[in-house]
């Protein structure tokens, strides 16, 4: 029997089926590598004890288990006492095993390292393995090549917010902070439920709060209509009815809502009915179809863009991001905002955290704070119920010369009812004291 052939038709056979039983991981499959024992060749992995590894989770195929050592997992064979694969994987899982038609055994694992996710093919006869690999689309980064993080900064970021997450039995957080003024990141953390206790997490894409994007993207449309932030404007109580028993509601509308205020006020007190108006005025019949978009439609980001994204928005015609590679970063012109609108947007921006805005009351009291908060209620997927809470934060400051621009993510279970004062108070307040105070 020619033995390399054998290998390489049984390899071949391998990486088909793999293809074909991929769609568990998404719809469309593309593949970004596929490793076939390194072009049909026997790899050496390194072999580690049973007794050397922190953890042996057997699988529902007891001839495998996934071995841990070093907070790193690999798949052991427990019939031939040698490790399949090295232990370098963040997951794997045992998924399938499959028969071919040639009576090939094949054992699939579903695993993942860094930003990267993937399938691994086990031979049971010889362990020979196949592994197809892709980015993960959740994933979206890894700051092993940032050279702009401030270890002092991502240490803070790690300690408070993993002492948020207990205080508000979070399940998820993320933290970033940026340098205001270059765009460069200095912290980038996320933090996960694990048991009782709390550890790294990935740097995911996470539902944002449309409450932070409307009023950011309506506040400068206001310059757009030639409007002024002193104009007077009727908040009809906390309801505007649009026709078609549609009506826009404000927060407090149960309890009479706003009468008539400034724009200034209106804004500075979240007022739905003053936002929409300003669309209203500024689209048209186009108002309706556009505020259902940005204010029911899941918004997905991450905390570093947010953060690069509401800096770049508050302070000039360009927004930065940092390319995680280095100290570079790469630039892109915004042409939407006029200067006017830029100037109602940092007033506002500033005006909800001190005098009668809305978040004043637990605003931090040594430093001016431009930022805004938001909560958003995910759904369970199988029945469609709210189950989740998201709460979230971005701002700037100081507010008339920021040096930092930090924004987060928390999620959590949506009861018991926590509001934006308990985000504040257990995570951004202590946050924004600390480095306004570690600002060189």
């Amino acid at each position: 029997m020619n033995t390399k052939k054998y290998i390489r038709t049984t390899l071949l056979t391998i990486v088909l089926s793999l293809l074909a039983h991929l769609s568990f991981a998404q719809k469309a499959v593309v593949a970004d590598s596929i490793d076939a024992e390194e072009a049909f060749g026997k790899k050496q992995v390194p072999q580690v004890p049973l007794e050397q590894c922190e953890h042996i989770d057997t699988c529902s195929i007891a001839k495998f288990a996934i071995v841990t050592k070093d907070g790193k997992q690999g798949i052991y064979d427990l019939e031939k006492h040698e490790n399949v694969t090295e232990i370098d994987f963040d997951v794997a899982d045992l998924f399938r095993r499959y028969v071919s038609e040639e009576g090939i055994e094949v054992f699939y694992f579903y695993v993942e390292r860094g930003i990267e996710r993937g399938t691994i093919g086990v031979v049971g006869e010889n362990n020979q393995t196949v592994s197809v690999w892709m980015d993960n689309p959740e994933y979206v980064a890894k700051l092993d090549e940032c050279t702009t993080i401030d270890s002092a900064i991502a240490q803070k970021c790690h300690d408070v917010l993993s002492e948020g997450l207990k205080s508000l039995d979070g399940t998820y957080g993320q933290v970033a902070v940026l340098d205001a003024q270059t765009g460069r990141l200095k912290a980038w953390i996320a933090l996960e439920k694990d048991g009782e206790d709390y550890v790294e997490g990935k740097l995911l894409k996470q539902a944002c709060s449309p409450r932070v994007l409307t009023l950011v993207g309506i506040t400068p449309r206001l310059a757009d209509i030639n409007g002024s932030l002193k104009d007077k404007m009727d908040l009809c109580g906390g309801v505007y009815n649009i026709g078609d028993s549609i009506s826009i509601r404000d927060h407090n509308w149960r309890s009479g809502g706003y009468g008539v205020m400034t724009c200034r006020q209106a804004l500075t007190h979240k007022s739905n009915v003053a936002m929409f108006k300003i669309l209203l005025v500024n689209r048209g019949d186009d108002a309706f179809c556009i505020w259902k978009k940005i204010t029911s439609d899941e918004k997905q980001t991450n905390a570093m863009e947010l953060a690069a994204v509401f800096n770049s928005l508050y302070q000039k015609n360009i927004i930065t991001f940092p390319t995680l590679q280095a100290d570079s970063v790469t630039e892109a012109t915004i042409d939407r905002i006029k200067p006017l609108g830029r100037k109602y947007l940092q007033e506002v921006l500033i005006g909800l955290n001190k005098g009668d805005g809305i978040q004043a009351s637990y605003a931090p009291k040594k430093v001016e704070l431009a930022g805004i908060y938001g909560n958003y209620q995910g759904k369970d997927i199988e029945n469609g119920e709210h189950k989740l809470a998201e709460m979230s934060f971005v701002g700037l400051f100081p507010a008339k010369k920021p040096r930092y621009a930090l924004a987060l993510f928390l999620n959590r279970p949506n009861e018991p009812i926590h509001d934006s004062k308990d985000l504040a108070n257990g995570i951004v307040n202590n946050l924004v004291e600390w480095l306004t105070k570690h600002v060189q």
